[in-house]
């Protein structure tokens, strides 16, 4: 059996393959499909042709095929139940989530991920979505020529990169339940962020598992707009500049005019995103009474030179670049810096 992640971005279509083997499973291909820069480009039509044509040589009958919703079109709370049972779960959502979401739970659909019992209870991360959001990627894969094994959402799907997503959910004594009530005791968080063309994902892990999810309308294009407008280029040139020469200097002594002007319409457009993440991080501090350990970065963006030391400095926490192939011996595709930056999503799916 074979599982396709097509994970279908602004700037870019990615498209994993993986297929189970009597040793486990194999990465066998990656596929990366840049969309069309033409002012006039319908790029919804260029993403059904190109996936028609590319899925259309896999035997549908033997591979399933995910695909994501956006994040910024999931509402994903942390919520406690006092049941672990999964049905139990699933029957309650709406009710449990009707007072924390924007939008009428009767237009909504619900899934949710048991994160830890606790005793008798359950930690959960629930998610819902309106259904036009639904309708709509479900028509876009009908139209692509598949039928959708799953529709994930980004944060949980992205999460497989990090998590042991084969294993059960963490399972603790109903004694560390009384003690939460009481004390509240302080939860060790890393934070993943995923940085995108448009938008970047930010993620709360605790043990290596996913307990909170925010999205940043936020990406490479804001720098790419920006270097656009200083050097009075095309937007397509500036990105090219920013996938090819970005840096941020973190020692201006000795540099240039050019390279100072150069790094400093960078660090400010990043320096935007930085304030939108702080505010993530207090969300999570404040929701989970958290400390953060450490920060990782990933996506197209993240390849900036020296952006990891930049936003150390900023966010006043160690930020360093992730692997997202650390978990995946087995590949059948040559690895690269580019290729495991903007593999995350898809390959999560």
């Amino acid at each position: 059996m074979k599982c396709i992640g097509i994970d279908i971005g602004t700037y870019s279509i990615k498209v994993v393959e993986i297929q189970t083997t009597s040793k486990g499973f194999q990465l066998n291909q990656y596929f990366e499909h840049r969309l069309s820069n033409a002012a006039t480009a319908d790029h919804e039509l260029e993403t059904i042709e190109y996936l028609r044509d590319l899925l259309s040589k896999y035997d549908h009958s033997q591979t399933k095929f995910i695909m994501a919703l956006r994040q910024n079109r999931v509402a994903l709370r942390n919520k406690m139940f006092p049941f672990n049972d999964r049905m139990k779960i699933a029957k309650s959502m709406a009710f449990e989530l009707e007072e924390d979401i924007p939008f009428s739970i009767d237009n909504a659909i619900f899934d949710a991920k048991i994160i830890r019992s606790i005793g008798p209870t359950a930690e959960v991360l629930a998610g819902a979505s309106p259904k036009s959001h639904v309708e709509k990627a479900i028509n876009i894969a009908q139209d692509i020529g598949v039928d959708l094994s799953i529709l994930s959402a980004e944060g949980p799907a992205f999460a497989n990169v990090i998590e042991k997503w084969g294993e059960p959910p963490a399972a603790q004594p109903p004694q560390a339940l009384q003690l939460d009530e009481i004390t509240k005791p302080v939860r060790n968080i890393n934070i993943v962020i995923n940085m995108g063309h448009i938008h970047t994902l930010v993620c709360a892990f605790e043990n290596n598992t996913l307990i909170g999810a925010r999205s940043v309308l936020w990406g490479g294009k804001n720098i790419a707009e920006a270097i656009s407008r200083k050097y009075e280029i095309p937007l397509f040139d500036a990105m090219k500049e920013l996938e090819t020469k970005a840096f941020i200097l973190t020692n201006k002594q000795g540099a240039s005019f050019d390279q100072v002007t150069f790094s400093e319409t960078i660090s400010k457009c990043v320096r935007e995103v930085v304030r939108d993440v702080q505010l993530s991080i207090l969300e999570f501090k404040s929701e989970f009474n958290a400390e953060i350990l450490s920060i990782g970065i990933t996506g197209g963006t993240s390849q900036i030179q020296n952006l990891g030391a930049f936003l150390t400095q900023l966010l006043e926490v160690p930020v360093n670049r992730i692997s997202t192939l650390q978990n995946f011996p087995t590949t059948l595709f040559d690895k690269s810096p580019q290729i495991e930056a903007k593999i995350g999503l898809a390959l999560g799916l």
